[in-house]
Protein backbone atom coordinates (compact mmCIF):
# COMPACT_ATOMS: atom_id res chain seq x y z
CA UNK A 1 0.00 0.00 0.00
CA UNK A 2 1.31 3.45 -0.88
CA UNK A 3 0.20 7.04 -0.35
CA UNK A 4 0.73 10.04 -2.63
CA UNK A 5 -0.44 13.63 -2.27
CA UNK A 6 -1.87 15.92 -4.95
CA UNK A 7 -0.60 19.51 -4.93
CA UNK A 8 -1.55 22.35 -7.26
CA UNK A 9 1.37 23.48 -9.44
CA UNK A 10 0.90 25.75 -12.42
CA UNK A 11 -2.67 24.69 -13.03
CA UNK A 12 -1.97 20.96 -12.71
CA UNK A 13 -2.61 18.61 -9.79
CA UNK A 14 0.80 16.98 -9.34
CA UNK A 15 1.42 13.78 -7.38
CA UNK A 16 4.17 13.54 -4.80
CA UNK A 17 6.54 10.59 -4.68
CA UNK A 18 4.83 7.48 -3.25
CA UNK A 19 5.26 6.70 0.43
CA UNK A 20 5.03 3.03 1.33
CA UNK A 21 2.62 2.36 4.17
CA UNK A 22 3.01 -1.38 4.55
CA UNK A 23 0.19 -3.46 5.95
CA UNK A 24 -0.44 -1.64 9.22
CA UNK A 25 -3.61 0.42 9.82
CA UNK A 26 -3.39 4.14 9.14
CA UNK A 27 -3.96 6.73 11.83
CA UNK A 28 -3.84 10.50 12.02
CA UNK A 29 -0.04 10.45 12.29
CA UNK A 30 0.21 8.81 8.86
CA UNK A 31 -2.14 11.01 6.86
CA UNK A 32 -2.49 14.77 6.80
CA UNK A 33 -5.45 16.64 5.35
CA UNK A 34 -5.73 17.22 1.62
CA UNK A 35 -6.25 15.40 -1.67
CA UNK A 36 -4.58 12.00 -1.54
CA UNK A 37 -4.17 8.90 -3.67
CA UNK A 38 -3.96 5.49 -2.04
CA UNK A 39 -2.76 2.59 -4.17
CA UNK A 40 -3.46 -0.88 -2.85
CA UNK A 41 -2.11 -4.14 -4.24
CA UNK A 42 -1.77 -7.77 -3.19
CA UNK A 43 -0.70 -10.98 -4.87
CA UNK A 44 -3.46 -12.38 -7.06
CA UNK A 45 -5.55 -9.22 -6.68
CA UNK A 46 -6.25 -6.33 -9.02
CA UNK A 47 -4.44 -3.13 -8.10
CA UNK A 48 -6.88 -0.50 -6.86
CA UNK A 49 -6.46 3.26 -6.75
CA UNK A 50 -8.51 5.27 -4.29
CA UNK A 51 -8.41 9.08 -4.46
CA UNK A 52 -9.73 10.61 -1.24
CA UNK A 53 -10.04 14.10 0.25
CA UNK A 54 -9.59 14.46 3.99
CA UNK A 55 -10.60 17.70 5.68
CA UNK A 56 -8.83 19.29 8.64
CA UNK A 57 -9.48 17.27 11.80
CA UNK A 58 -11.54 14.66 9.93
CA UNK A 59 -11.29 10.94 10.66
CA UNK A 60 -12.12 8.72 7.70
CA UNK A 61 -12.66 4.96 7.72
CA UNK A 62 -11.88 3.25 4.41
CA UNK A 63 -12.87 -0.36 3.78
CA UNK A 64 -11.48 -1.36 0.39
CA UNK A 65 -11.86 -4.88 -0.98
CA UNK A 66 -9.34 -5.84 -3.66
CA UNK A 67 -11.07 -7.97 -6.31
CA UNK A 68 -9.35 -11.09 -7.67
CA UNK A 69 -7.29 -10.10 -10.69
CA UNK A 70 -9.38 -12.38 -12.93
CA UNK A 71 -12.55 -10.45 -12.05
CA UNK A 72 -11.34 -7.26 -13.72
CA UNK A 73 -11.45 -7.57 -17.54
CA UNK A 74 -8.42 -6.51 -19.52
CA UNK A 75 -8.47 -2.78 -20.19
CA UNK A 76 -10.67 -1.95 -17.19
CA UNK A 77 -10.00 -0.50 -13.75
CA UNK A 78 -11.87 -1.26 -10.56
CA UNK A 79 -13.26 1.79 -8.78
CA UNK A 80 -14.08 0.98 -5.15
CA UNK A 81 -17.02 2.51 -3.27
CA UNK A 82 -16.26 6.04 -2.18
CA UNK A 83 -17.06 9.70 -2.06
CA UNK A 84 -16.03 12.55 -4.35
CA UNK A 85 -16.88 16.13 -5.20
CA UNK A 86 -19.51 16.32 -7.93
CA UNK A 87 -20.46 19.37 -10.00
CA UNK A 88 -18.99 22.86 -10.31
CA UNK A 89 -18.14 25.45 -7.69
CA UNK A 90 -18.56 28.38 -10.09
CA UNK A 91 -21.81 30.24 -9.60
CA UNK A 92 -23.96 31.99 -12.17
CA UNK A 93 -23.68 32.08 -15.93
CA UNK A 94 -20.80 29.62 -16.48
CA UNK A 95 -22.31 26.82 -14.42
CA UNK A 96 -25.65 27.40 -16.10
CA UNK A 97 -24.08 27.33 -19.56
CA UNK A 98 -22.40 23.99 -18.80
CA UNK A 99 -25.57 22.67 -17.11
CA UNK A 100 -23.40 21.48 -14.23
CA UNK A 101 -24.79 20.81 -10.79
CA UNK A 102 -23.58 22.89 -7.82
CA UNK A 103 -20.46 21.40 -6.26
CA UNK A 104 -21.39 18.91 -3.57
CA UNK A 105 -20.21 15.68 -1.97
CA UNK A 106 -21.51 12.51 -3.61
CA UNK A 107 -20.83 8.78 -3.48
CA UNK A 108 -20.83 5.81 -5.81
CA UNK A 109 -20.71 2.11 -5.19
CA UNK A 110 -18.05 -0.11 -6.74
CA UNK A 111 -17.90 -0.31 -10.53
CA UNK A 112 -15.56 -1.04 -13.41
CA UNK A 113 -14.67 1.48 -16.11
CA UNK A 114 -12.70 1.09 -19.33
CA UNK A 115 -9.36 2.88 -19.49
CA UNK A 116 -10.13 3.92 -23.07
CA UNK A 117 -13.10 4.88 -25.18
CA UNK A 118 -14.60 2.17 -27.38
CA UNK A 119 -12.51 2.08 -30.57
CA UNK A 120 -13.37 1.40 -34.18
CA UNK A 121 -11.53 -1.92 -33.84
CA UNK A 122 -13.84 -2.84 -30.94
CA UNK A 123 -16.90 -1.77 -32.92
CA UNK A 124 -15.91 -3.67 -36.07
CA UNK A 125 -15.58 -6.86 -34.01
CA UNK A 126 -19.12 -6.21 -32.78
CA UNK A 127 -20.46 -5.55 -36.28
CA UNK A 128 -18.94 -8.75 -37.65
CA UNK A 129 -20.80 -10.73 -34.97
CA UNK A 130 -24.22 -9.28 -35.91
CA UNK A 131 -26.77 -10.53 -38.45
CA UNK A 132 -26.74 -8.44 -41.67
CA UNK A 133 -29.85 -6.39 -40.89
CA UNK A 134 -28.68 -5.37 -37.43
CA UNK A 135 -25.14 -4.81 -38.71
CA UNK A 136 -26.51 -2.26 -41.17
CA UNK A 137 -28.46 -0.50 -38.37
CA UNK A 138 -25.45 -0.34 -36.03
CA UNK A 139 -22.83 0.76 -38.57
CA UNK A 140 -21.55 4.28 -37.69
CA UNK A 141 -22.68 7.07 -39.99
CA UNK A 142 -23.21 10.81 -39.58
CA UNK A 143 -23.56 13.49 -42.23
CA UNK A 144 -23.44 17.18 -41.43
CA UNK A 145 -22.21 20.02 -43.59
CA UNK A 146 -19.05 20.40 -41.48
CA UNK A 147 -18.51 16.84 -40.09
CA UNK A 148 -19.00 13.62 -42.05
CA UNK A 149 -18.16 10.11 -40.91
CA UNK A 150 -19.09 6.83 -42.52
CA UNK A 151 -17.86 3.30 -41.89
CA UNK A 152 -18.43 0.93 -44.82
CA UNK A 153 -17.71 -2.72 -45.59
CA UNK A 154 -17.66 -3.10 -49.38
CA UNK A 155 -18.76 -6.58 -50.48
CA UNK A 156 -18.46 -7.82 -46.92
CA UNK A 157 -14.67 -7.52 -46.95
CA UNK A 158 -12.39 -5.08 -45.13
CA UNK A 159 -13.96 -2.06 -43.49
CA UNK A 160 -13.20 1.41 -44.80
CA UNK A 161 -13.49 4.73 -42.98
CA UNK A 162 -14.58 7.98 -44.61
CA UNK A 163 -13.87 10.97 -42.37
CA UNK A 164 -14.45 14.59 -43.23
CA UNK A 165 -13.66 16.63 -40.10
CA UNK A 166 -14.00 20.02 -41.81
CA UNK A 167 -13.17 20.88 -45.44
CA UNK A 168 -11.31 17.79 -46.67
CA UNK A 169 -12.35 14.14 -46.69
CA UNK A 170 -9.99 11.28 -45.86
CA UNK A 171 -10.39 7.58 -46.66
CA UNK A 172 -8.50 4.62 -45.25
CA UNK A 173 -9.10 0.87 -45.32
CA UNK A 174 -8.28 -1.56 -42.54
CA UNK A 175 -4.50 -1.81 -42.31
CA UNK A 176 -3.96 1.67 -43.77
CA UNK A 177 -3.05 4.76 -41.77
CA UNK A 178 -5.19 7.87 -41.90
CA UNK A 179 -3.13 11.02 -42.55
CA UNK A 180 -3.91 14.60 -41.53
CA UNK A 181 -2.14 17.04 -43.90
CA UNK A 182 -2.33 19.99 -41.50
CA UNK A 183 -0.50 18.38 -38.57
CA UNK A 184 3.15 18.54 -37.55
CA UNK A 185 2.67 15.73 -35.00
CA UNK A 186 0.41 12.67 -34.90
CA UNK A 187 -0.12 13.24 -38.61
CA UNK A 188 -0.40 9.51 -39.49
CA UNK A 189 -2.44 7.29 -37.20
CA UNK A 190 -4.11 3.89 -37.09
CA UNK A 191 -7.77 4.86 -37.40
CA UNK A 192 -8.84 1.53 -35.94
CA UNK A 193 -7.60 2.92 -32.60
CA UNK A 194 -9.66 6.09 -32.96
CA UNK A 195 -12.63 6.25 -30.61
CA UNK A 196 -15.68 5.01 -32.48
CA UNK A 197 -18.14 7.81 -33.17
CA UNK A 198 -21.34 8.50 -35.09
CA UNK A 199 -23.09 5.93 -32.90
CA UNK A 200 -26.32 6.64 -31.07
CA UNK A 201 -27.13 6.11 -27.39
CA UNK A 202 -29.26 3.16 -28.49
CA UNK A 203 -26.29 1.73 -30.46
CA UNK A 204 -23.98 2.11 -27.47
CA UNK A 205 -26.52 0.48 -25.14
CA UNK A 206 -26.87 -2.46 -27.54
CA UNK A 207 -23.09 -2.81 -27.73
CA UNK A 208 -22.78 -2.93 -23.94
CA UNK A 209 -25.53 -5.56 -23.78
CA UNK A 210 -23.62 -7.64 -26.36
CA UNK A 211 -20.42 -7.43 -24.27
CA UNK A 212 -22.35 -8.67 -21.26
CA UNK A 213 -24.28 -11.37 -23.13
CA UNK A 214 -21.20 -12.85 -24.77
CA UNK A 215 -19.15 -12.82 -21.57
CA UNK A 216 -16.55 -10.44 -22.98
CA UNK A 217 -17.31 -7.96 -20.19
CA UNK A 218 -19.76 -9.41 -17.65
CA UNK A 219 -22.10 -6.74 -16.33
CA UNK A 220 -21.19 -4.28 -19.13
CA UNK A 221 -23.36 -1.17 -19.44
CA UNK A 222 -23.04 2.55 -20.05
CA UNK A 223 -21.63 4.62 -17.19
CA UNK A 224 -23.88 6.76 -15.06
CA UNK A 225 -23.00 10.46 -14.94
CA UNK A 226 -21.80 10.13 -11.36
CA UNK A 227 -19.56 7.18 -12.21
CA UNK A 228 -18.16 9.00 -15.22
CA UNK A 229 -17.41 12.20 -13.30
CA UNK A 230 -15.82 10.39 -10.37
CA UNK A 231 -13.56 8.44 -12.74
CA UNK A 232 -12.63 11.70 -14.50
CA UNK A 233 -11.74 13.85 -11.50
CA UNK A 234 -10.99 11.50 -8.61
CA UNK A 235 -12.17 12.93 -5.29
CA UNK A 236 -11.23 16.61 -5.31
CA UNK A 237 -12.55 19.76 -6.99
CA UNK A 238 -10.21 19.80 -10.02
CA UNK A 239 -11.72 21.20 -13.20
CA UNK A 240 -10.19 18.73 -15.69
CA UNK A 241 -8.85 15.20 -15.18
CA UNK A 242 -5.26 16.49 -14.89
CA UNK A 243 -5.88 19.69 -12.96
CA UNK A 244 -7.42 23.12 -13.29
CA UNK A 245 -6.42 24.08 -16.82
CA UNK A 246 -6.14 22.27 -20.16
CA UNK A 247 -3.10 23.04 -22.29
CA UNK A 248 -3.37 22.56 -26.07
CA UNK A 249 -1.63 19.18 -26.10
CA UNK A 250 -3.05 17.85 -22.83
CA UNK A 251 -6.03 16.48 -24.73
CA UNK A 252 -7.46 16.52 -28.25
CA UNK A 253 -9.59 19.67 -28.43
CA UNK A 254 -9.88 22.57 -30.84
CA UNK A 255 -6.53 24.20 -29.99
CA UNK A 256 -4.47 21.00 -30.03
CA UNK A 257 -3.49 21.33 -33.69
CA UNK A 258 -3.73 25.10 -33.95
CA UNK A 259 -7.34 25.14 -35.17
CA UNK A 260 -6.03 24.33 -38.64
CA UNK A 261 -8.96 23.03 -40.74
CA UNK A 262 -6.68 20.23 -41.99
CA UNK A 263 -5.58 19.33 -38.48
CA UNK A 264 -8.94 18.63 -36.86
CA UNK A 265 -9.93 15.03 -36.20
CA UNK A 266 -9.82 12.25 -33.62
CA UNK A 267 -6.60 10.81 -32.17
CA UNK A 268 -5.79 7.24 -31.20
CA UNK A 269 -7.02 6.53 -27.68
CA UNK A 270 -4.41 7.18 -25.01
CA UNK A 271 -2.45 9.66 -27.16
CA UNK A 272 -2.62 12.40 -24.48
CA UNK A 273 -1.36 10.99 -21.16
CA UNK A 274 -1.13 14.46 -19.57
CA UNK A 275 -4.89 14.37 -18.99
CA UNK A 276 -5.06 10.86 -17.50
CA UNK A 277 -7.40 10.87 -14.51
CA UNK A 278 -6.43 9.99 -10.92
CA UNK A 279 -7.82 6.50 -11.62
CA UNK A 280 -5.60 6.11 -14.69
CA UNK A 281 -8.47 6.53 -17.17
CA UNK A 282 -7.64 8.28 -20.46
CA UNK A 283 -9.34 10.74 -22.83
CA UNK A 284 -12.05 11.90 -20.45
CA UNK A 285 -11.27 15.37 -21.81
CA UNK A 286 -11.52 15.88 -25.57
CA UNK A 287 -11.34 13.34 -28.41
CA UNK A 288 -15.06 12.48 -28.48
CA UNK A 289 -18.05 13.12 -26.25
CA UNK A 290 -19.16 9.98 -24.43
CA UNK A 291 -22.68 8.71 -23.89
CA UNK A 292 -23.65 8.36 -20.21
CA UNK A 293 -26.88 7.76 -18.31
CA UNK A 294 -28.39 10.71 -16.42
CA UNK A 295 -27.89 10.94 -12.67
CA UNK A 296 -31.45 12.03 -11.88
CA UNK A 297 -33.02 8.57 -12.04
CA UNK A 298 -34.66 9.13 -15.42
CA UNK A 299 -31.93 7.14 -17.21
CA UNK A 300 -31.84 9.65 -20.04
CA UNK A 301 -28.81 10.11 -22.32
CA UNK A 302 -26.25 12.76 -21.37
CA UNK A 303 -23.02 13.62 -23.20
CA UNK A 304 -19.79 14.07 -21.25
CA UNK A 305 -16.15 14.92 -21.92
CA UNK A 306 -15.77 17.35 -24.85
CA UNK A 307 -14.44 16.61 -28.33
CA UNK A 308 -11.70 17.24 -30.89
CA UNK A 309 -13.67 20.12 -32.45
CA UNK A 310 -14.88 21.92 -29.32
CA UNK A 311 -12.98 24.34 -27.08
CA UNK A 312 -11.47 23.40 -23.72
CA UNK A 313 -14.51 24.64 -21.80
CA UNK A 314 -16.61 21.76 -23.10
CA UNK A 315 -14.00 19.34 -21.65
CA UNK A 316 -14.60 20.51 -18.08
CA UNK A 317 -15.32 17.32 -16.11
CA UNK A 318 -18.61 18.67 -14.76
CA UNK A 319 -19.91 19.78 -18.18
CA UNK A 320 -23.04 17.90 -19.22
CA UNK A 321 -25.23 18.03 -22.30
CA UNK A 322 -28.58 16.27 -22.34
CA UNK A 323 -29.36 14.67 -25.68
CA UNK A 324 -31.79 12.31 -27.37
CA UNK A 325 -31.09 8.60 -27.88
CA UNK A 326 -31.07 8.51 -31.69
CA UNK A 327 -28.48 11.28 -32.20
CA UNK A 328 -25.52 10.28 -34.37
CA UNK A 329 -22.64 12.71 -34.60
CA UNK A 330 -18.98 12.40 -35.64
CA UNK A 331 -18.08 13.99 -32.29
CA UNK A 332 -19.93 11.45 -30.11
CA UNK A 333 -18.74 8.01 -29.00
CA UNK A 334 -18.87 5.84 -25.89
CA UNK A 335 -17.00 4.34 -22.95
CA UNK A 336 -18.08 1.21 -21.12
CA UNK A 337 -18.65 0.68 -17.40
CA UNK A 338 -19.63 -2.60 -15.76
CA UNK A 339 -21.20 -3.81 -12.55
CA UNK A 340 -18.66 -5.99 -10.73
CA UNK A 341 -19.61 -9.62 -10.43
CA UNK A 342 -19.48 -11.25 -6.99
CA UNK A 343 -15.93 -12.15 -6.00
CA UNK A 344 -15.00 -15.61 -7.20
CA UNK A 345 -13.29 -16.55 -3.93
Amino acid sequence: MSLRRFTAEGGRRVLSAPRALGRTPLDERDVEQGSLLLTLAAEGRAEVRLPVVIARGERVRLDVALPPAGDVPEGFVHVPPGRFLYGMGEEGQLRGMLKAQPLHAAETGAYLIARHEVTFADWMEYLRALPPDERARRTPAAHKDWHVLELAQPAGGAFELLLKPTVEAYRAREGELLRYPGRARRAAQDWRRFPVSAISFDDATAYAAWLDRTGRVPGARLCTEAEWERAARGADDRVFPGGDRLEPDDANHDATYGRDPLGFGPDEVGAHPASASPFGVHDMAGNVFEWTVSADGAREPVLRGGSWYENALTSVSSNREASEPTLRDALVGARICATPRPHSD
